[in-house]
């Protein structure tokens, strides 16, 4: 995952991965833990085949089956609310896949003890369950898998040494290591396509904007608080812009909403959020005084004025503020309401000023009165 990925993004990524895991991660641990209880069982069963280490294996099967219930009962825990305790879930796979690969280690150095031979076959499989059990960022696992694979190698050729079954340990360990991080990073791949989806369904594609989905979950955001002292709630619609599409086309058009976009963007990104939320209508919310949105109003309808020259068409707007400083009882939907009201007394005073009388009509919605 690229180190310059926004941290919001990087979040989100991360949560993707999580979530899209949790159901196969709980039940490879389940197999686990019941693999583990058999294992248990076969000690009571054949207790004398374990001599004086079956002490030693019964501590060894129970923690492995205690990290594995454990496992299982804080996925369940995350998964009601990813968002909040996805982090929780990252740190235990981190953990996890450690005890995993350090608990084959100790097995397989315990049976060295007992047989004479280090064998393997149960580290392999383990290393083989990680990857599918437990979902981290590649770079890591890698780190971990190396300093796992070669305490392992030191452990068969310091006990074994036999040529043969080196060379296949470590053809397993190459496939194991390149399984493993193709199987995590296909998961991230995944995770971050779909985050990227997500993004592009939030963004206005002409303007790159937020859209009107994002305008709405802000806002219903915003009537569950309380709003902050220096909230403005900002309107700019666009004049003329039927006229323009009807005499010059669609393409001029567009034009105009790109380059008030731009405007918008330039003179108030520092200062909030910017949303086109339909049309030719932008919607602002922004942390700043009375005095400074009116200024980075001013600010704007130079950069307007600059634009219309640079481009030779002529890009007009109009606008409505309202801030919580202004209407401190007032919630978001009452300032937009004001500030709704305030660009349409703007828009009708450009159009009287140029000859021009607007028609008025009752939006569908509501009983505002508009104007077209």
């Amino acid at each position: 995952m690229s180190n310059r990925m926004a941290p919001e993004k990087r979040k989100r990524v991360l949560m993707g991965m999580y979530g899209s895991s949790q159901g196969i991660s709980t039940l490879a641990l389940i197999i686990v833990a019941a693999f583990e209880i058999m294992m248990l069982g076969y000690t009571a069963i054949n207790a004398e085949l374990y001599g004086p280490f079956l002490l030693k294996y019964r501590l060894f099967y129970l923690s492995l089956l205690a990290v594995a219930v454990i496992y299982i009962v804080l996925n369940e825990f995350v998964k009601k609310d990813i968002e909040h305790r996805y982090t929780l879930l990252g740190a235990a796979n981190l953990f996890c896949a450690i005890f995993f690969f350090a608990w084959a280690l100790s097995i397989t150095y315990s049976d060295s003890l007992v047989t004479g031979i280090a064998d393997p076959a149960v580290f392999m499989t383990f290393s083989m369950v990680v990857p599918l059990s437990f979902t981290m960022l590649p770079a890591v696992y890698a780190v971990i898998v190396i300093l796992a694979d070669g305490l392992m190698l030191y452990l068969i050729i310091s006990v074994t040494g036999v040529a043969a079954t080196l060379i296949n340990v470590v053809i397993f360990f190459v496939f194991q290591f390149v399984l493993g991080i193709s199987f995590l990073r296909l998961k991230m791949n995944l995770s971050e396509r779909i985050v990227q989806e997500e993004e592009n369904a939030r963004i206005d594609v002409m303007t790159d904007l937020p859209n009107r989905r994002i305008y709405e979950e802000d806002l219903n955001r915003l009537k569950k608080e309380a709003l902050p002292d220096d909230l403005h709630y900002v309107v700019i619609d666009i004049n003329g812009l039927k006229n323009v599409n009807d005499s010059f086309g669609h393409e001029t058009g567009d034009r105009l909403i790109i380059g008030a976009a731009r405007c918008i963007e330039k003179c108030f990104k520092n200062w909030g959020r910017q949303y086109r939320i339909g049309g030719d209508e932008f919607v602002l919310l922004l942390s700043a005084g009375k005095e400074k949105v009116d200024q980075l109003i001013d600010e704007f309808k130079k950069a307007t004025e600059e634009w219309t020259k640079e481009n030779g068409i002529s890009l007009t707007t109009s606008c409505g503020a309202a801030g919580s400083c202004e209407y401190p009882e007032y919630g978001i939907i009452e300032l937009a309401r004001v500030a709704d009201e305030r660009m349409y007394e703007e828009k009708e005073r450009y159009y009287k000023s140029i000859g021009i009388e607007r028609r008025r009509y009752r939006a569908k919605t509501g009983d505002n009165e508009k104007t077209e």
